[in-house]
């Protein structure tokens, strides 16, 4: 069994509406709400759902760029919530993030090599000269030249200012680093390269990755464990090939029934999602996903499934009447 290097329980970030001359506050938008999970040192971790479901936002809470409204944070056996000043600065060398689009995380006025060795200064880890050759050394760990040092970032293509945002990331040769979409921005053709340059930068400076994407067949070929997030939820947690093979959430089902299959000349989809996603601000009683769900029963509107099993979790009240999902599925697409 593998060491949890983090571990969150029941994560809330709400964030607060306010109207009016005094700026009163009137709702709360539930962006992420009663999260729990753990990541196990050396693995990648999926965290996938659609647009608007609150995975950046976790990702950003864990790394504490948003305070979060309640919860727990546990890194590498210390509580990170805990932290502050020296000691919080300290802690953050060994978590980082690779955010989703290249061309704003990257301050046009300074060049790639004052961005990339901004992390050295902040925290007083090597002077001047040892920066620089670090530098060069990082950039052609990511595939680029140690020569465009001193170029700025608009010279480059996005394939090219995400693999500057990568060598940043692990300048500090942090442990786990939470990966914010960071192949969406991209043509399919760099994806691949960029994918499979994080698969080689996890082997050889043993890191873990928490890997937040819409995109299952991004998840399928970077990730070891998947978590399945809605409206602020995380609804379903299991190894890739489990989930991938034996989806139990009709959310999952229906994500993985909405990918395109090419069969018979055409692109053929099992089944689509109906309707909308609920407003994050006042979601839907018991289960979230209730008004979309096409096996609802009258407690999914009233209680609150949580999540249960072992390695395959799922929270859905299906599962507690024993009744197989997925047999039911199968019948409906023959």
């Amino acid at each position: 069994m593998q060491e949890i290097l983090l571990e969150a329980r029941n994560i809330k970030k709400y964030f607060p509406i306010k109207k009016g001359l005094l700026l009163r506050e009137v709702g709360q938008v539930k962006a992420v709400d009663d999260v729990s999970l753990s990541v196990r040192r050396g693995e990648t971790l999926g965290l996938v759902g659609e647009s608007g479901c609150g995975k950046s936002t976790l990702g950003r809470t864990l790394i504490r760029l948003y305070e979060p409204t309640a919860g727990d944070i546990n890194f590498d056996g210390k509580d990170f919530l805990k932290l502050s000043g020296q000691e919080l600065r300290q802690k953050r060398k060994n978590i980082q993030m690779i955010f989703q689009d290249p061309y704003a995380a990257l301050d046009p006025r300074m060049t790639i090599g004052q961005i990339i060795a901004q992390p050295f200064q902040i925290h007083k880890a090597l002077g001047p000269k040892e920066a620089e050759v670090r530098v060069k050394q990082l950039l052609e760990l990511v595939g680029l030249r140690a020569s465009h040092i001193n170029r700025y970032p608009h010279e480059f293509s996005g394939g090219q200012r995400q693999r500057i945002c990568i060598a940043r990331a692990v300048a500090l040769e942090p442990e786990l680093i939470i990966c914010d979409e960071p192949v969406s921005a991209l043509d399919v053709s760099i994806q691949a390269q960029v994918l499979n340059l994080l698969k080689d930068l996890q082997e050889r400076l043993k890191l873990t990755y928490i890997f937040i994407s819409h995109d299952l067949s991004v998840i399928e070929h970077v990730c070891d464990r998947v978590a399945v997030m809605y409206l602020g939820k995380i609804v379903e947690v299991a190894t890739r090939d489990e989930l991938f093979k034996n989806p139990q959430h009709p959310y999952t089902q229906a994500l993985l029934g909405a990918i395109p299959h090419v069969g018979e000349g055409k692109k053929q989809m099992k089944r689509s999602l109906s309707g909308d996603v609920p407003s994050p601000i006042n979601p839907p009683s018991g289960c979230h996903f209730h008004p979309r769900c096409v096996y609802k029963m009258d407690i999914c509107s009233k209680e609150r499934p949580v999540l249960k099993g072992s390695d395959h979790q799922t929270s859905c009240w299906l599962l507690d009447k024993n009744q197989n999902i997925n047999d039911t599925s199968k019948k409906e697409s023959l």
